[in-house]
């Protein structure tokens, strides 16, 4: 090549624009036109942009308050949100718009005031019109295959004589902590609600039933809410509660009742992959060795768990079980129980994740307790039926065969056909005497459940538990379960 062939070629080589040239140039937008954003991901980079404009993309949800979040099943487990996996919503929201939905949408990143209970976000969305928020897929819901029908939740089951129910007086303590606002699910008081009544509906005086619930005020209008009212006592917190114990401990006699529903988020260890969550402490605290059948080996798992600096320790965790702030931890639970001392018999339903790990802090004689889940699993929402689509869950699992089996009938009405299209009466009187028993009705539950939990039953201090393994037996293993075969609500 000659010398002004190769400066030929230099000068067009510098004329060509850079390669980043070649995109389309910026032009600003016509007066009236909105400047578009490409829409990312709910993240905690994502929400570190304080004060500016974003798109964020996700999915809605307002079984609590209104977010957006980036995996709706998050919401299925009873544990917290972890931080920065959702985003408040502030503004106007479209017509039509229900959980479930994948949307997109915009509007100014903010930070939640000092005094906000918004804790665990670190930012809220602001969103200025319904146009700001989009639904790029609406939640396919199945078609119903059956008219609900609406069960008579208060009716007084005639084939249950007064001397069939527990003698003496008879107190109910119903707790659902929420965790704060964003974990609220509308699922909690509609538990309490529908358990709350059928107490009303087997003799409970309303003056002995106390209803300590988030912050103290019965939820507004929130997507999945079932109708219905209930008094509330106070907030739930460690405080209230405990002096709940205490009250009713100065005044019950030998031959009272006690039931007692905590219906939450639970603490503790998870010890396999469960949806989105690798094993790892989510709400427990690690304590020293325990015993050698609920111990956690650091090696397993390839955790440092109680930040020492190696992973080679065996150690165990404390459950826990949400307040509306902060965490009521197993040890603390049973410290406050037992200041009753005095009761006939004592029914404990524990809904929350790891709440198997209460069994044996609360367990003593004339105790019947029983968990939705096991020590180091979650327990969840029960997820709707195709006979009657929901696009929030408004009942736990666990609790909603439970209270299936009491009523004979399901809380929402589902269910009125099997498989098959032929109708179908939830039956769990097993032994065939015209009742329900309190062990029947966690059998059915057990055997009912469509879930991973695990639940677990111990009851009248007997060694071990029910466990996975007695899904087709009808009566108590061993000593196990007897105490409960006798009890009903």
């Amino acid at each position: 090549m000659n010398r002004s062939v190769a400066a030929l070629l230099c000068v067009l080589w510098l004329a060509l624009p850079s390669p980043n040239a070649w995109s389309a140039p910026k032009v600003p937008p016509a007066a009236g036109q909105r400047e578009m954003l490409q829409a990312v991901p709910v993240s905690l980079p994502a929400l570190s942009r304080i004060g500016q404009k974003v798109s964020l993309s996700g999915f809605y949800y307002g079984g609590s308050i209104p977010m957006v979040i980036d995996d709706i099943s998050r919401t299925d487990y009873n544990m917290e949100l972890p931080a920065g996996c959702f985003v408040p919503l502030e503004g106007p929201r479209p017509a039509g718009l229900k959980s479930g939905d994948r949307i997109t949408v915009t509007g100014v990143l903010k930070r939640p005031e000092k005094t906000s209970p918004l804790k665990n976000s670190p930012a809220v969305l602001k969103v200025s019109s319904p146009e700001g928020l989009r639904i790029v897929a609406p939640r396919i819901l199945p078609p119903a295959k059956m008219k609900p029908r609406k069960p008579e939740i208060l009716r007084r089951l005639e084939k249950y004589r007064p001397g069939d129910l527990v003698p003496g007086r008879r107190f109910a303590v119903l707790i659902a902590g929420g965790g704060g606002p964003e974990n609220n699910h509308i699922r909690y008081w509609n538990d309490l609600l529908t358990m709350y009544n059928i107490l009303l509906g087997r003799g409970f005086a309303a003056s002995d039933i106390f209803v300590y619930y988030a912050d103290g005020a019965p939820p507004g209008d929130v997507e999945g809410k079932i109708d219905g009212t209930m008094p509330v006592s106070g907030t739930a917190s460690r405080t209230n509660i405990q002096r709940c114990f205490r009250n009713i401990g100065a005044v019950s006699r030998d031959n009272d009742f006690i039931f007692i529903l905590a219906n939450d988020h639970g603490g503790g260890f998870l010890e396999a992959r469960t949806g989105s969550l690798d094993p790892g402490l989510y709400g427990g605290r690690i304590t020293a060795a325990g015993e050698a059948n609920d111990s956690i080996s650091e090696a397993q798992f390839t955790l440092d768990l109680n930040g020492d600096g190696d992973k080679n320790d065996v150690l165990r965790a404390d459950e826990s079980l949400s307040m509306w702030t902060g965490r009521y931890y197993d040890d603390d639970f049973a410290a406050d129980l037992n200041r009753i001392t005095r009761y006939g018999t004592m029914v404990i339903h524990l809904e929350q994740c790891f709440s198997g790990g209460f069994l044996d802090d609360l367990r003593a004689p004339g105790r019947i307790i029983f968990s939705a889940a096991s020590e180091q699993r979650v327990s969840r929402a029960h997820s709707a039926s195709p006979a009657n689509p929901q696009s929030v869950q408004p009942y736990n699992e666990i609790f909603y065969w439970f209270v299936t089996a009491l009523l004979g009938e399901t809380p929402d009405g589902d269910y009125a056909v099997d498989r098959n299209g032929a109708p179908w009466t939830p039956n769990a009187d097993y032994d065939g005497n015209g009742r329900v028993s309190v062990f029947e009705a966690f059998m059915f539950a057990r055997r009912m459940n469509l879930k991973d939990g695990l639940p677990w039953y111990e009851d009248n201090n007997q060694p071990g538990c029910i466990t996975v393994n007695v899904d087709t037996l009808n009566v108590p293993e061993g000593r196990d379960g007897w105490l409960g075969s006798g009890i009903f609500f």
